[in-house]
Order: structure tokens, then C-alpha cells, then sequence
């Protein structure tokens, strides 16, 4: 978490799939951790930047849509 609060404070990372793909490489390593991880960096990142419901779930789906083109079985 403490890498997710300190991305959007002082590296301008807006997204979730900013996060967990190019801030930690987590996509790349292992998306379906990254699925996992998304409810939690979203929910850190609206909290950073005073986001609603709505903008966590659509994040969340976001993600997920773009990891499971990572996913091969």
C-alpha cells in the first residue's frame, strides 16, 4: 500500500493499470496477483485523490480486462 500512496503523491500515477504495470511491474510478473491486488490499489488511490465507488469499480474492471489478456490457460 505504502508503494501505491507514494506513486500518486509523488509520481503523478493516476490509475490503477499505471500502478500495478509500470509502477511495481506486478501485470507483467503475474496478472492474476494483479487481478487480485486491483480492489485494493483502487480503493488506495481513491482515497489518495477523493474518488467515488463508481471510479474504483471501473478501475477494477479496467485491470481485469487488460490482465486477462496476459492470461493463457
Amino acid at each position: 500500500v505504502a508503494e501505491v500512496v507514494w506513486a500518486v503523491r509523488y509520481e503523478m500515477a493516476r490509475e490503477v493499470e499505471d500502478v500495478l504495470s509500470r509502477r511495481v511491474r506486478l501485470l507483467y510478473i503475474d496478472a492474476r496477483a494483479a487481478i487480485a491486488a486491483a480492489e485494493v490499489v483502487a480503493k488506495t488511490i481513491a482515497n489518495e485523490l477523493k474518488k467515488d465507488q463508481s471510479w474504483i469499480d471501473q478501475q477494477v474492471q479496467n485491470l481485469t480486462a487488460m490482465a486477462k489478456q496476459y492470461i493463457y490457460n
